[in-house]
């Protein structure tokens, strides 16, 4: 085994690659023993295909972001506009798109700037937006303060969805603390688009992370955001990961980022990356759903609902190779139009069965089918649909099965190399 390679119990090495998201994510980490090789455009299918229009990183750096924790995104995160890395010109991020067999035109959300703010890189949306001819959503996440610029570039666009989360802080914390973004400010420039004719349904709004000591200020921010017309918000807990680079656990706990009560050994099984995630204390959670009660808000804690109810978009019923019940019953479909389906893909299904969790795929001995696969096929027939041979991301092996089947295509050039040297 190559010794750019570890597995989780040495995740501290500053080269290692986890796995093949990982790679996907942001390509070989600096140091890295070989030929470089670049992000993918898009590089994970859950609710949403998550990817760039052009660049990965970030020149805003809140304290938590995930991807400080990451070894190949580590270096583009808060550390100004040199540190963003370009994977190619937007055309090719949308061909990425229409090559990509698990791709649903006319059907899956696009999520730009999902390792990165649409504030660095407001140009580049343009220009994928007008690459991408088909008429799916189209959200672009942005943190930083929207303004003429955004509203001249993507307004007349109906398919843009302007997506920015907000983050109240302790008002303890320091200045250069949680995040350097202004939540008022941030405030003003949804209310300058919505001054402007882009309606509250095109203006989709995370507020958090949350934990005990914000979640006060969380209150006040729901009402907030009611009284300006909002009918639904989505609010998350707190997250903390690894993939080679251990998180600042002393600096967290100072900013009050882990507030002493949270489980942060509370990820699902299954996760390679996370420690915790998404952890709300039941007290937290109670305060935040009365508030948006109070403020006549729906509330989201999970995505796949505010897609499937707010934008009627087709969501998977399965999450984590079981049904997600807060999505709804699980349909019942036609198990032919299914196995060809899965055939189509490049499996060979041995059988279905319908079970209470849905329709249980038995795959053969070296087929698997990831989280990326899993949650296309249930979004496909808007059922729930799970499989013996499952896991959440796909190895560096799976790979291969991507690019034979064209599931994520085209791959970042050199992609094989690092597989090759990881066996």
């Amino acid at each position: 085994m190559s010794n750019a390679f570890r597995m989780m119990s040495d995740v501290s090495d500053p080269t290692a690659i986890v796995n093949g998201e990982h790679l996907l994510l942001g390509g070989t980490p600096p140091g890295y023993v070989g030929n470089p090789v670049l992000p993918a455009y898009f590089y994970k299918r859950r609710y949403t295909w998550d990817g760039e229009p052009e660049f990965i990183g970030c020149a805003i750096g809140c304290s938590f972001c995930y991807y400080r924790w990451i070894n190949n995104t580590v270096d583009t995160i808060g550390t100004g506009k040199a540190g963003l890395r370009r994977i190619g010109p937007p055309s090719g991020a949308a061909q990425f798109l229409e090559q990509s067999k698990l791709f649903g035109a006319n059907r899956d959300i696009v999520m730009l700037s999902a390792r990165s703010d649409g504030s660095m890189q407001v140009e580049s949306v343009t220009q994928f937006l007008h690459e991408f001819t088909l008429p799916n959503w189209v959200f672009v996440l942005h943190r930083g303060y929207f303004g003429a610029r955004q509203l001249e570039q993507w307004g007349r666009d109906s398919r843009v969805v302007y997506c920015t989360t907000i983050t109240p802080k302790p008002p303890e914390s320091g200045p250069g603390s949680w995040s350097p973004i202004d939540p008022d400010r941030q405030l003003a420039g949804i209310q300058y688009l919505l001054d402007n004719g882009i309606p509250h349904q095109r203006i989709s709004i995370m507020t958090g992370p949350f934990n005990s000591n914000n979640v006060d200020a969380g209150v006040e921010l729901l009402h907030t955001l009611g009284a300006m017309g909002f009918e639904f918000v989505t609010y998350r807990g707190c997250s903390v990961g690894n993939f080679g680079v251990a998180p600042d656990d002393d600096k967290l706990r100072d900013e009050g980022f882990l507030d002493g009560g949270q489980n942060e050994e509370s990820a699902p099984g299954g996760h390679d990356y996370y420690r915790m995630k998404n952890w709300l204390a039941p007290a937290v959670e109670h305060a935040l759903l009365a508030a948006g009660k109070r403020a006549g808000l729906r509330m989201y804690r999970f995505t796949g609902t505010l897609y499937k109810n707010e934008y009627g978009v087709s969501v998977a019923y399965n999450r984590n190779n079981r049904w997600r019940e807060e999505i709804g019953q699980w349909n019942e479909v036609d198990v032919h139009k299914l196995n060809a389906y899965l055939t189509w893909l490049g499996y060979t299904p041995l059988s279905i069965e319908i079970t209470d969790q849905g329709y249980f795929v038995t795959l053969p001995d070296g087929q698997w089918a990831t989280e990326d696969v899993a949650m296309s096929v249930g979004a496909e027939f808007e059922t729930s649909v799970i499989f013996n041979n499952h896991r959440i991301a796909p190895t560096l092996e799976d790979l291969r099965f991507y690019a034979n089947n064209r599931l994520f295509w085209p791959l970042p050039e050199g992609w094989e190399h690092v597989v090759n040297n990881n066996q």
